[in-house]
């Protein structure tokens, strides 16, 4: 790990400097023109390259990261091909995206809950915890509500027991989540 650096982030900073850099521990939030398009863990890789990738693109600390930078000898090679592949990835989350906005608002609560479960989500027995990775308000301006529409649909969810009654939001039987077998409560 020669000529290697590890930086470390705080809550709400961003990330800085292009390159490419492997996520140690924390979770990044991946924004373009500040609308979410993935969070990202430990383990991942992250790309910055202002000539390859949009300006727009931007990394935020969700909570303390650390992330080691890969020195340019262990990345050159395939580089461009690497962007490319990641381009075409920021496409489809932009996609993804448009197509979220289209649906009723529990719709995009349940499509919401399940791409984050998905993206952070911390399997625990046969349920899946998601993070604290963002603020209920951060979570109703996501999915285009307000807050108040945001708890009244976590207490309907309880009561459908798709959800735990906890203060994070815990997806019960992660199985049928993944399976889309929730299609009577979106």
């Amino acid at each position: 790990m020669e000529n290697n650096v590890i930086i470390e982030l705080q809550k709400g900073e961003k990330l800085v400097g292009d390159g490419e850099y492997i996520i140690l521990s924390g979770y990044l939030s991946c924004n373009m023109s500040k609308h979410l398009l993935l969070f990202l863990r430990e383990g991942e890789r992250v790309m910055l390259n202002d000539e390859l990738l949009p300006k727009t693109l931007e990394y935020n600390a969700c909570n303390t990261v650390r992330l080691l930078k890969l020195n340019g000898s262990m990345t050159d090679a395939l580089t461009g091909e690497r962007y490319r592949e990641f381009e075409k990835e920021l496409l489809s989350l932009m996609v993804e995206r448009m197509e979220l906005l289209t649906l009723q608002k529990k719709q995009r609560l349940v499509r919401t809950l399940l791409k984050l479960g998905k993206e952070v989500g911390v399997l625990e027995g046969e349920n899946c915890r998601i993070p604290k990775v963002w603020s209920q308000l951060e979570l109703a301006n996501y999915i285009n509500c307000t807050r108040e529409y945001l708890l009244c649909q976590k207490r309907i969810l309880k009561e459908e027991g798709v959800i735990l009654d906890s203060y994070q939001w815990v997806l019960m039987d992660w199985d049928k989540w993944v399976g889309k077998e929730l299609s009577h409560s979106i």
